[in-house]
């Protein structure tokens, strides 16, 4: 009776022990993961690059600077929207990552949104918002963030990328936005991001980033993240055509 009275003190004292290292195992491995995220974006940070690795939807920004990439070396003298679209759609074909990010139907694009936006893309933009599919919450916080971005563009680029990061954190982690919602925002947060890059840290001649080009991208995003890519930069090259001329 004494062995059997001991084992039974001792099993659960064995379960105990071996149910809090497992616990202690767990923590430390998810402390180090989200350690890990941190030093990456902390790195992120001090070597000025435009990604973002907790955004899943950052290729889309990365798209938009790789399509500019080829157009503005191909030094093509087009200034109608049909001509840019046309080039920006065989460009994109050639991309196979581009169409990762369709989910859908491969829509081509429409050239009369493309002209609404540049004759006036503020009123193009509360349009959009307003009549997409986003619960009113997710409309509301990016109608606001739209308005931050105009207010932080004037900044260094460290600054606007610490606020676009903070803010694809938040929404994240926001239980009150549906997949769809966060889907839409963080594909217009990550060419925002990429976009602001481009200008401000390669300092290229050939490109300005502009709240036409922005509206582009969340007005693209509305149908799938692909037509995001494609709006924003036709968007923003008739847009910096019509200022250069």
């Amino acid at each position: 009776m004494k062995n059997i009275s001991l084992g039974l003190v001792i099993l659960p004292l064995l379960i105990l022990s071996c149910t809090t290292d497992t616990i202690e195992n767990t923590e430390s491995i998810n402390g180090k993961v989200s350690n890990k995220k941190s030093e990456k974006l902390t790195c992120l940070v001090q070597n000025l690059t435009p990604e973002n690795p907790v955004n899943i939807y950052d290729i889309a920004g990365k798209l938009h600077n790789d399509i500019l990439d080829v157009y503005l070396a191909g030094n093509y003298q087009y200034n109608t929207i049909a001509q840019i679209s046309q080039q920006i759609e065989a460009i994109a074909a050639e991309n196979n990552d581009l169409m990762l990010l369709n989910l859908g139907t491969n829509l081509p694009i429409n050239l009369d949104v493309i002209q609404e936006i540049v004759n006036n893309p503020q009123t193009k933009l509360d349009e959009a918002i307003a009549n997409s599919t986003m619960t009113n919450v997710a409309k509301s916080s990016l109608s606001s963030f739209m308005d931050d971005v105009l207010l932080w563009e004037s900044n260094p680029y460290e600054e606007i990328y610490q606020s676009i990061v903070a803010y694809e954190s938040s929404v994240i982690a926001n239980a009150e936005f549906n997949d769809e919602d966060k889907r839409i925002i963080l594909t217009t947060s990550s060419i925002v991001r990429y976009s602001l890059y481009y200008v401000k840290e390669r300092k290229d001649e050939d490109w300005d980033s502009s709240i036409g080009n922005r509206v582009g991208g969340l007005s693209g995003a509305i149908d799938n993240s692909s037509s995001a890519v494609k709006y924003s930069l036709v968007t923003g090259i008739m847009i910096n055509n019509l200022v250069t001329d």
